[in-house]
């Protein structure tokens, strides 16, 4: 009986809901007009919500930009309809074009409601006549004040430039300052624009003399027609103006003005917003008068005044002054003292109360933490110091950090930034779904570029469904909450990335994942040393059987020039010595005839005896590369290789003003002979370029490129084929030993390029 006497009761104490219809005669947007919105948005703010419930409607009548005629029939039309089952208690209007809306059709759309407006320039007593049901804001511009404020602060000043355009707006606001201006004591300061266009404006205040003041009213149009939001006119105007600007108002302030006697956008609105609670709340509209007070106050722009070198202490007092930088301490000193002195008598009081308590929790957590931080880490070094680090134990790792953090799954990739893709370390999921290792993804699908900085980076929502590899665990695990991506570092270098979701656990942030990140760490230190060792080991094995090669092509070696010494050079001395020995007979016999034949025969052994001792002499070593240098040996070598063959050979290698050491010029030499020999025998090439050249940086830069059937480098150099990659490993030691670079370019189809960078270093001067 008694519950249900108190639900009526209840019900009579509802606040009512009062509709408002906010009606802006601009866009949104527009400076002037969000400074009101601003305002009226924080004065409705101040509603007591025990007695009204409001409803706010906001309408945009953009006539900055749509003022043409017929406009405001159509809204009024429009209004009419949308707002027909809506009773409004009271309309806003902001400026003057939502005003004298409201003044010629407010009695067919809006008959009974009251309007409180706000912002609005050129009122006058006689526009309120048979118009009872409007009240409001005046805005009034302090004309005089901001000019005097100017002159005050620039004492020096000979010339104030008026700017303004030609529009309708702007030549009723000149109006108003040509009066004011007749009232100061010499009008001859004032010099106004003529029509111009904004580029001409621009060069017109970019070249000011130090005794110019700059009066900016408004420019949104140029004398070619062409528009700008006020903020755009203003901001062109003072990013040119190599003197001080002022205005009237403070929606341009912040953009380049040094400030003046201002009025308020958000002032005027939390006004007009004031008015209409008190209507609200039963007042009125006969009752509230129209508020025709100044609103406006000085306000300035610090950053303006540093460049115009203007103090605080000149300002006019209880003037506002914007973009100070901030000092937390300047500025609530009493506040902060008393914190402070607050802070310490309650913290002496709990820190009494609960000193033990909270030390042993603190201790507890503290150990708990480290003990598992540490286990995890120590299990990591573990494996890579005893050599077992391997997959099964970056699972170990995932799956303890899933445990910890209650994630459904965790995974580590490996990143290769020169094949652009992402390969499968690990992975471990509640599910048990298993993702082969050494599967490959698009490594532009885990943001490398984020994660290089060493950032943990949060993806979440359709970002996160957009990974391939990371999407197939929301189907698997049960939902698309995102996921946690912590980089793994290893020497300032990025190579993977540590992914783990979904959490479980409400509320778990990404800044409380401070394991996760000391995981990481030891993680990429592990692959890291892991890689290297691999690497190494890799390296070494090559290196045993390159050195084994290197032997087999020694004796191969000796084996020919043993044969070419036994059989040709052997058979052709045997040749000339039994020639010698039968005209030794001849003469002793005075058979002496037949020497000339025997002679001419010596004669063409012996010589082509000396011309097989010339080709293996300058085989194994040119004698020109010791006497002339490396460019015309190269010319000679490519000449001798295009009498064999039919490949047009294009050599650019200028003659440098110094040679390089012999070390240098035999690596390239031989650099060429092997690059030669193998587009001869396996590349099938039409065209040969090679270069040689110094770069101003001291490297001998030597290019060889062709355009021939190509291979691939990788499957060549790690194949079992030694004879394969003798010659590709043959010359990245020997430009190695030198301490360059060598880098080589191959695909299937598309030829093969060779580039070499080595340092320089001058040849020594032969001493005698």
């Amino acid at each position: 009986m008694i519950l249900l006497l108190l639900v009526p009761q209840a019900q009579a104490q509802e606040p009512p809901h009062q509709n408002i219809l906010i009606l802006h005669s601009f866009h949104k947007g527009h400076v002037w007009n969000d400074s009101i919105s601003k305002g009226i948005d924080a004065g409705l703010a101040r509603a007591d919500a025990s007695s009204m419930v409001l409803s706010v409607y906001y309408e945009y009548m953009d006539a900055e930009r749509f003022d043409n005629a017929g406009q405001a029939r159509r809204l009024a039309d429009f209004f009419n309809e949308k707002y027909r089952q809506v009773p409004f208690d009271v309309i806003i209007a902001t400026d003057d074009s939502a005003f004298r809306f409201l003044l010629d059709e407010k009695k067919k759309i809006f008959a009974d409601t009251p309007v409180v407006f706000c912002g609005v320039n050129y009122f006058e007593e006689f526009e309120m006549f048979g118009h009872d049901r409007f009240t409001g804001v005046v805005e009034r511009i302090d004309i005089l004040e901001t000019v005097r404020t100017a002159l005050r602060l620039h004492p020096r000043t000979r010339e104030i430039l008026v700017v303004v355009d030609q529009t309708d707006t702007s030549i009723a606001i000149l109006k108003t300052i040509v009066t004011y201006f007749k009232a100061m004591d010499d009008p001859s300061l004032f010099r106004f624009i003529p029509a111009m266009t904004m580029e001409e404006l621009q060069g017109e205040v970019s070249h000011l003399p130090e005794d110019t003041v700059v009066l900016f009213v408004n420019f949104t149009v140029d004398r070619t027609g062409r528009t700008f939001s006020m903020k755009e006119g203003l901001q062109r105007v003072a990013r040119a103006s190599s003197a001080p600007i002022y205005t009237f108002w403070d929606n341009y302030l912040g953009y380049g003005v040094v400030g003046g006697m201002m009025a308020s956008g958000s002032a005027h609105g939390e006004k007009a917003a004031e008015i209409a609670l008190r209507l609200l709340s039963g007042n009125s509209v006969q009752a509230i008068p129209v508020f025709k007070e100044s609103l406006n106050r000085h306000m300035f722009d610090y950053s303006q005044m540093e460049r115009f070198r203007l103090k605080k202490a000149v300002l006019p007092a209880g003037a506002e002054v914007i973009n100070v930088p901030f000092s937390f301490y300047s500025t609530y000193k009493k506040l902060v003292w008393g914190i402070v002195l607050s802070i310490a008598g309650l913290g002496m009081i709990i820190l009494v109360l609960v000193a033990n308590t909270f030390k042993r929790k603190r201790v507890e957590i503290s150990l708990t933490y480290y003990s598992n931080q540490l286990r995890v880490l120590n299990s990591i070094d573990r494996a890579v110091l005893d050599g077992s680090f391997s997959s099964e134990t970056v699972r170990d790792v995932l799956r303890y950090v899933r445990d910890l953090y209650d994630c459904r799954w965790a995974c580590v990739v490996s990143f290769d930034f020169d094949k652009e893709r992402a390969t499968v370390v690990a992975v471990d999921t509640a599910s048990g779904r298993v993702v082969p290792e050494g599967s490959s993804y698009p490594i532009r699908e885990f943001d490398p570029e984020t994660l290089a900085r060493g950032r943990r980076m949060t993806v979440a929502g359709d970002e996160a469904g957009k990974n391939a590899l990371l999407s197939g665990f929301y189907r698997s695990e049960g939902g698309m909450d995102g996921y946690v991506s912590v980089p793994l570092m290893a020497n300032e270098e990025l190579i993977g990335a540590l992914n783990l979701c979904r959490f479980d656990q409400p509320g778990l942030l990404i800044e409380n994942l401070d394991i996760v990140k000391e995981v990481a760490t030891s993680l990429a230190v592990a692959i890291q040393s892991v890689n290297l060792m691999q690497a190494t080991l890799q390296h070494g094995y090559e290196l045993e059987r390159l050195s084994a090669k290197v032997f087999e092509m020694q004796e191969t070696t000796c084996r020919k020039i043993s044969f070419e010494l036994h059989d040709e050079i052997g058979q052709a001395l045997t040749a000339a010595t039994l020639n010698l020995a039968a005209m030794k007979k001849m003469i002793d016999s005075g058979a002496g005839a037949n020497l000339t034949g025997l002679l001419a025969d010596t004669e063409e052994i012996v010589n082509r005896l000396y011309e097989q001792a010339h080709d293996l002499s300058i085989n194994l070593w040119p004698p020109m590369l010791r006497d002339f240098g490396l460019g015309p040996t190269l010319r000679w070598y490519l000449s001798r290789i295009g009498e064999k063959v039919d490949i047009p050979l294009i050599l650019d290698a200028p003659d440098f003003p110094e040679r390089p050491s012999e070390e240098i010029e035999a690596a390239v030499y031989r650099l060429a002979q092997e690059a030669l020999n193998n587009i001869v025998k396996h590349a099938r090439a039409s065209r040969v370029t090679i270069s040689l050249k110094r770069r101003t940086d001291g490297m001998i830069v030597f290019t060889v490129e062709d355009d021939g059937v190509g291979f691939e480098p990788e499957s060549v150099l790690s194949g079992g084929d030694m004879n394969h990659k003798l010659g590709l490993l043959g010359m990245r030691e020997r430009i190695a030993f030198l301490g360059g670079r060598f880098t080589l370019w191959s695909s299937p189809g598309q030829g093969t390029s060779i580039v070499t960078e080595i340092p320089w270093k001058a040849k020594k001067e032969e001493t005698t």
